[in-house]
């Protein structure tokens, strides 16, 4: 018999509304969520155990929406270590995706890793080998020869990219990374390395196999063909201008913000020598592009860039760029849902969901910094982490 838990806290946000649920609940059978209400109004028949998190807002697991399994940005010259051997790249993405894990992350988007490493990673949390958030992949990420991409591998010309995009479903992939710009102007310019042909060959050739496009983009006339051409994902957006924002305003293409890698030192010390002036030089007018986005009200997800198990620093820089926290919280979960096409499975606390489930201490919707306190961690619907030993001990619990 499925064991029926029903989980409390002194509140519950679902994922979508602005509206809290004051001594909310749910109740869990196997993998999916059964009942969300006041606890109050939830019937003892309908549960057998209770884990109580008074104190705490019950909420969805979060979602990066753009990583890197196997890279640490903590690491000096990180970018260049992903030239570090598969053994390497490996252990280190063991060791990231379980961070990311007890950090309250339950799903991630991977913007590709070498070698298919990203693809292992994926199948080995999948048949429980190690901890860590499910993923969806892209495989081997693709940029021109002489183009940006420290993940990414060389192709010239479409029929070496739709060559590329067909070997890398063939390996498993999800959906496919194409790098279409650099990160920071050259000399005041943001070229496209790849042409308006090839952008087209990958967008058209993943969407004939039924998956999405994702970019590195951050203007210029890159960014110009790729919301003509229907990309579905514009990673960073960087520079993305006024009249850009009110083209995407009008598509279907989704924005993934990530901050960090331009406002986090911890980060930017930690490029490569030649790039570190540059982003620091550069920083003031990409915040306020960022804003400008943000401020037009295009939903947005939110990914770290590979700074695994500090996905709530996204969440605080949006707030500082101008996001309520409601926004912010949205980009963690049905928004980071929606770009991983699993809007239907995770992202929200609605019954037939997966029993995707996160406790913080405190009020999210009021304070932000909320996120960087995680007391519990469930992922389809097993405990993966409750951070008080207590909880353990009373309740009595297996914990994975």
């Amino acid at each position: 018999m499925i064991e029926r838990v029903v989980i409390k806290g002194s509140y519950l946000w679902e994922g979508y509304s602005s509206e809290i649920i004051p001594n909310g609940a749910l109740v869990m059978e196997g993998e999916k969520i059964q009942i969300v209400a006041p606890f109050a109004e939830i019937p003892h028949s309908a549960y057998d155990t209770v884990l109580d998190f008074t104190g705490c807002t019950i909420m969805p697991g979060m979602i990066d929406s753009h990583t890197h399994h196997s890279m640490d940005p903590s690491l000096e010259n990180y970018l260049e270590r992903m030239k570090d051997t598969i053994p390497e790249l490996t252990i280190r993405a063991t060791i990231m995706m379980k961070k990311d894990l007890l950090s309250g992350v339950t799903t991630c988007r991977t913007l590709g890793d070498k070698d298919y490493l990203d693809i292992a990673c994926r199948e080995a949390v999948k048949n429980n080998l190690i901890p860590g958030p499910r993923s969806i992949v892209a495989g081997k990420g693709m940029r021109a020869a002489t183009g940006h991409g420290f993940v990414g591998y060389p192709f010239k010309g479409k029929e070496e990219i739709i060559e590329a995009i067909k070997k890398n479903l063939g390996a498993g992939a999800d959906f496919t990374k194409i790098y279409i710009t650099g990160t920071l102007r050259r000399n005041g310019d943001l070229p496209s390395f790849l042409s308006y042909e090839e952008i087209a060959a990958a967008i058209q050739t993943s969407h004939e196999a039924g998956v999405k496009v994702a970019s590195h983009c951050v203007g210029g006339i890159g960014l110009d063909w790729a919301l003509e051409l229907g990309l579905d994902t514009l990673e960073h957006a960087y520079h993305i201008s006024d009249h850009q924002i009110e083209n995407l305003g009008k598509s279907k293409t989704q924005p993934v913000l990530t901050p960090s890698p331009i406002l986090n030192d911890k980060i930017v010390n930690h490029y490569p020598k030649h790039l570190i002036q540059g982003h620091y030089d550069e920083r003031e007018e990409i915040s306020s592009r960022i804003r400008s986005l943000i401020e037009a009200k295009i939903p947005f997800a939110l990914g770290t860039d590979g700074m695994h198990g500090e996905l709530f620093k996204e969440a605080e820089y949006s707030v500082e760029l101008g996001a309520s926290n409601l926004q912010a919280l949205q980009a963690l979960t049905i928004n980071g849902a929606a770009v991983c096409n699993m809007e239907n499975k995770t992202g929200s606390l609605i019954p037939g969901k997966d029993a995707d489930i996160i406790a913080v201490e405190g009020n999210p919707v009021e304070n932000i910094q909320s996120l960087r306190k995680v007391k519990l961690v469930i992922k389809e619907g097993r405990v993966m982490s409750d951070t008080s030993s207590s909880h353990k001990q009373e309740r009595g619990l297996m914990f994975s």
